[in-house]
């Protein structure tokens, strides 16, 4: 069965990037675990591979300081 929450961000009007980039980062993180899910299926829905990526790209985005360095890195 697919995921109704899920079904609701990849039909979002919106491009993904104003979605991702809206989001808090607990929704974030509950939006790349419910992409990866769907993604070890047999019949991924269309366009969670793109919402995927775009999805670890604000991550990584978000996981990077104002000065380049990766939070936590001396």
């Amino acid at each position: 069965m697919k995921n109704p929450q899920l079904i609701q961000y990849l039909d979002d009007a919106r491009e993904p990037d104003e979605v991702l980039a809206g989001l808090p980062a607990d929704e974030l993180a509950t939006l790349l675990d419910m992409l990866f899910q769907e993604l070890d299926t047999e019949d991924p829905e269309y366009g969670a591979h793109a919402w995927y990526d775009l999805a670890v790209e604000e991550s990584c985005r978000r996981s990077v300081t104002p000065d380049g360095a990766a939070h936590g890195v001396a």
